[in-house]
């Protein structure tokens, strides 16, 4: 099953869509305005996939604290069945 909302962006306050994807367990929410994209695991709230090119990372160092948090849930997400296959579902 799945259900679209209409909903604010969380990023630029414009008109987006909340999918809730059943089949696959995930909730993507996407705004055509800014091109943010957020996707979570509906059961766990895990970010899965996220993007949103007008938020500044200032005085964060990209190779020490997203890459070295991204490894980490990456691994997390391979031994979680549950996360396993939201992130497949990503993934193909």
């Amino acid at each position: 099953m799945h259900s679209v909302q209409t909903i604010h962006c969380p990023n630029c306050g414009s008109s987006a869509e909340r999918h809730h994807l059943a089949t696959n367990q995930l909730i993507r929410t996407q705004c055509p305005t800014c091109d943010y994209l957020m996707i979570t695991c509906a059961r766990t709230g895990n970010v899965v996939e996220a993007y949103a090119p007008g938020i500044a990372m200032t005085g964060v160092s990209l190779s020490r604290s997203v890459g070295g948090a991204v490894k980490p849930l990456i691994a997390k997400l391979e031994r979680s069945s549950l996360d396993q296959r939201c992130y497949q579902a990503i993934k193909v």
